[in-house]
């Protein structure tokens, strides 16, 4: 513990000694207190007597001046070494323990770590291993300690259970801080705030079960008391809050009294240190925010559920934390998928999840054990890049941005940004204009402003200014190297829209008619449109066709797990099929100004409206479409997307694009997910999540290609910002229909082409939970009226 001014230790030590022999012992016990480098800096001993079969406690106090403290960022480790030695100096035995300075307290309604307000960027954890299950090796202890510092986790909670005692030494080690919970759960019989339960018969609300209930709580403290990561207990997981958690509540406070005590159960009753909901709205979350009354600091034990293709809205929750001081961070559901490595019948991985296992009537929760941030071999999922970037301890806010003035803020407890080396970098239109290097001298918890020197920028139409700034580890540690990216952000400059200049063209354009085929000759480029159905169906270029098939109106999306969970396959199926089950009405053909634009209209017969496709073929080959349509007199449900899928020939794998990148990004989980120009491969698209479903999006895209390894392709450049896809799937290869089914990634074949959607928007993936919530209003595309348009043009070497 510390003293009042976090600066002097205190050291207390109780002893138990027992006398396992028949007659009374006695002698001296000595404690040293070694610091890292283990020179001795406390010596005591106290002469010690023992009955015959007795336990004697013997107790040591000293102050310690001036310590080395413990914390996530500093995690220095003294050793308490203890020597019992009998009568005549022999020494019987000699045990020893880590042990840090360190305090912990609630003070001004906030989670206070040696004086300085927290900030709780967690996770949950389950002990899981891809090949062994729950038995986790020390490898995969470090792994996961490793991959959480790299990605700003600086909390674990012990989801639901004390877990093996090597990983809280490797977390005093590596500073991780620790909430351990008891090995409690009878959320079969019911849980507070999720709906009726008898509780008279509720363990929690039986005296006769106050005994085991104990037992846990009791072995939980006494094994992980010495555990400096430690700061937290928890009383168990949805498990009813009634007199038996109470009393479980006052033992733990007396017996230890340098630890807040948590209690998701009992919301704001009296027998909880902190408020910590499972899966909060953000009303609530602002409403908490907004009182002043509050004693309590405000940390969800679980939020942001990470199962499948989720973490989305992630920066909101951040955006409420941010309003008040006692509004202090929370644990993210959860860390790994617990998926098991498994291999079927023809010899292709997959892992498996609930249902795999014996008969297929055996109760299971399918997929609902999957709800990492990282794969089983602990790939990361996209979303946790997002994370990173919210969960970041180096913020940068703009002041005259165009200028060059940022606000650097140092949210560190104790860490001086002289540790980090600094970059910007200053893009037009994707490419680097100016860059440079800075030199930041920031102590923990304070904020400056920096000056870059940017050069003037240029107004002029269709240039877009866009400013990163980065923070690298300038010093290696074992957990981060030199040179680990440890936060970033962007910023758009100056207003100017990228797509205000549009390009024109003059020329001829060579048309003739065939067996109601219209044709098409500019330059090289040779278009076709078939009147009988109002459709593009050739674009050639030199010869080489790029485009066989017409864009064809898209609205679905193969279900996320979000997505089951709040019954879009079911309520917005209307849309599955929209795009397919097209009437042609017409088409018109002008001629104006230089170019022939080609109307064709469409009656959506599942959803009772029209959708008109415009075609304005130039003079040098471009082709831009544009797609509209409004809803109709019938009511009809949000769309899953908006947009059109293409198919191109399996050559053109190579994939880039201007837009936000570089991994898997969508409008509700795209901060880290910066705009500039990014090159990969079709193949590197694909996210394989453990149940298939939606993936591989892109939002924000000014311009896409894709070609062969020649150069030689399609060009797709947007009239507006894109979101976009490009993989060898459709979306009915990753849809499993109205129910999830038991689907894995073995059961995705790649097919001989590339799946190309170039949509206006898509529905956020949302995250709140995966048993009921939307994505937020703002991510949502309501059944009004949409159009979009973007220009299909060749690219060569």
């Amino acid at each position: 513990d510390l003293d009042r001014s976090y600066k002097n230790g205190m050291l207390n030590v109780t002893v138990d000694l027992k006398n396992y022999k028949q007659q009374m012992e006695s002698g001296v016990l000595h404690l040293s207190l070694l610091d890292q480098k283990g020179k001795s800096v406390v010596q005591l001993s106290k002469p010690v007597q023992v009955g015959a079969g007795e336990v004697t406690k013997v107790s040591f106090s000293r102050n310690v001046s001036s310590p080395a403290l413990w914390s996530n960022e500093t995690p220095v480790l003294y050793t308490v070494l203890l020597t019992l030695k009998d009568k005549s100096g022999r020494i019987i035995e000699t045990t020893s323990c880590k042990t840090g300075f360190r305090k912990v307290e609630i003070k001004d309604a906030q989670l206070m770590l040696n004086g300085k307000p927290l900030l709780v960027r967690g996770v949950n954890l389950h002990e899981h291993n891809q090949y062994t299950g729950h038995y986790v090796d020390k490898e995969t202890m470090l792994e996961d300690i490793r991959m959480m510092k790299r990605f700003n986790v600086n909390a674990v909670r012990m989801s639901h259970y004390p877990q093996s005692p090597l990983w809280y030494k490797l977390c005093d080690q590596y500073g991780l801080l620790i909430c351990d919970e008891a090995n409690i759960e009878t959320h079969g019989m019911g849980a507070e705030l999720q709906g009726w339960f008898d509780k008279s018969v509720h363990p929690a609300y039986l005296p006769q079960w106050a005994p085991a209930h104990k037992d846990r709580v009791e072995r939980l403290v006494e094994r992980d008391k010495n555990h400096p990561c430690v700061i937290l207990w928890s009383l168990g997981n949805e498990c009813g809050n009634g007199p038996v958690f109470h009393e479980m509540y006052q033992w733990v406070k007396q017996r230890d009294a340098s630890r807040p005590v948590q209690f998701e159960q009992a919301g704001e009753q009296e027998n909880t240190d902190i408020v910590c909901p499972m899966y909060p709205s953000m009303r609530y979350m602002k409403e908490y925010a907004a009182r002043t009354d509050v004693k309590r600091p405000f940390i969800m034990c679980e939020y942001a559920h990470a199962m499948g293709n989720s973490t989305g809205n992630f920066q909101e929750y951040f955006d409420v934390i941010a309003t008040s001081k006692h509004m202090q961070g929370g644990f993210i559901w959860d860390w790994v998928d617990q998926g098991l490595a498994t291999k079927d019948e023809n010899g292709r991985f997959y892992w498996a999840y609930g249902g795999d296992f014996g008969s297929a009537h055996y109760p299971n929760e399918e997929n609902f054990c999957t709800n990492g941030l990282v794969f089983p071999d602990r790939t990361p999922h996209p979303g946790l890049f997002e994370v990173k970037k919210v969960y970041q301890d180096i913020l940068f806010k703009a002041k005259d941005v165009e200028n060059g003035s940022l606000i650097i803020q140092n949210r560190f407890l104790y860490t001086d940004l002289k540790n980090y080396n600094f970059k910007w970098e200053l893009l037009k239109n994707g490419d680097v204009a100016a860059s440079g290097t800075l030199q930041v001298s920031l102590p923990a918890g304070s904020s400056k402003e920096v000056k870059l020197p940017l050069p003037a920028l240029q107004q002029e139409s269709g240039a877009e200014y866009l400013l990163n700034v980065y923070a690298y580890a300038k010093y290696p540690s074992e957990m981060i190297p030199e040179g680990h990216e440890v936060a970033r952000e962007q910023f758009v400059l100056n207003g100017n829209s990228y797509f205000a200049g549009q390009k024109s063209t003059t020329g001829a354009i060579d048309m003739k008619e065939e067996n109601n085929v219209l044709f098409f000759t500019c330059g090289d480029v040779r278009i076709s449109f078939n009147k009988r159905n109002g459709e593009l169906n050739g674009y050639r270029y030199q010869d080489k066709m790029l485009l066989g098939h017409a864009p064809q109106p898209q609205f679905w999306r193969a279900p996320t797990d979000n997505d089951f969970g709040n019954r879009m396959g079911i309520l917005c199926n209307v849309w599955r099929t929209a795009g397919q089950n097209k009437e042609f009405k017409g088409m018109n053909v002008e001629r104006k100004d230089g170019a022939v634009t080609l109307t064709s209209i469409y009656y959506l017969r599942d959803v009772a409206s029209d959708y008109t496709v415009k075609y304005t073929v130039y003079a040098d080959g471009r082709v831009e479409v544009n797609g509209s349509w409004k809803a109709g007199n019938i009511a009809l449900p949000e769309i899953p997307r908006f947009g059109m899928q293409m198919t191109l020939a399996q050559e053109f794998d190579q994939f880039s694009w201007y837009g936000r990148g570089p991994w898997e990004n969508y409008s509700d989980r795209n901060t880290a997910s910066f705009i500039g120009k990014y090159t990969s491969t079709v193949d590197e698209q694909y996210v394989a999540y453990i149940r298939p479903q939606e993936n591989g999006n892109k939002t924000d895209v000014r311009w896409l290609t894709l070609t062969n390894k020649e150069g030689f392709g399609l060009r797709i450049d947007g009239l507006q910002p894109l979101s976009v896809s490009a993989l060898r799937n459709y979306p009915e290869d990753f849809d499993a229909g109205l129910t999830k089914s038991q689907r894995h990634i073995n059961d995705i074949n790649p097919r001989k082409a590339v799946v190309l959607h170039v949509d206006l928007a898509q529905r956020g993936v949302g995250g709140d939970n995966s048993w009921g919530m939307y994505p937020h209003e703002p991510y949502l595309l309501k059944a009004k009226e949409y159009t979009y348009g973007y220009v299909i043009s060749p690219v060569a070497k």
